[in-house]
């Protein structure tokens, strides 16, 4: 796979984040249309929190769009991340019945991380064999 073709694969999920991170979460979380995307009870700091984290990830992956590899440390953290604060989030959502809506809410869309997880490691996997390195 060649870099143009490796960020060619990574450019449509890392506009979408983008997008996610500076409009789209902050929508969700003021507005949450779906009513599971805040966590009980209703806290306003914790709000402007996350979507103080998200806006960054906006800003930094509308950064990355023009060359995702080049920024494949950073996406690789939005996707790890995302896995993780997902799966805290399932955890809960699953042991403790007041959080059972947040499975209608936040934490399927934190699987998006597989949108950069498998194209990086596509790439990485192909570059690996290329250069004959067994790494990842």
């Amino acid at each position: 796979m060649t870099t143009d073709q490796a960020n060619a694969a990574l450019r449509p999920a890392v506009v979408v984040w983008s997008l996610a991170g500076l409009v789209g979460i902050p929508l969700a979380v003021y507005f949450d249309f779906l009513g599971g995307w805040r966590w009980p009870p209703y806290n306003a700091v914790y709000d402007q929190m996350i979507v103080s984290i998200y806006v960054a990830v906006g800003i930094c992956s509308a950064l990355a769009i023009r060359d995702p590899l080049r920024h494949a440390s950073f996406l690789w953290f939005v996707a790890i991340s995302s896995y993780t604060h997902g799966l805290v989030m399932l955890f809960h959502a699953l042991h403790e019945p007041v959080h059972a809506h947040h499975l209608i809410g936040d934490v399927w869309i934190l699987a998006g991380g597989t949108s950069l997880a498998w194209p990086l490691w596509r790439v990485r996997r192909a570059s690996a064999a290329y250069s004959g390195s067994h790494g990842l």
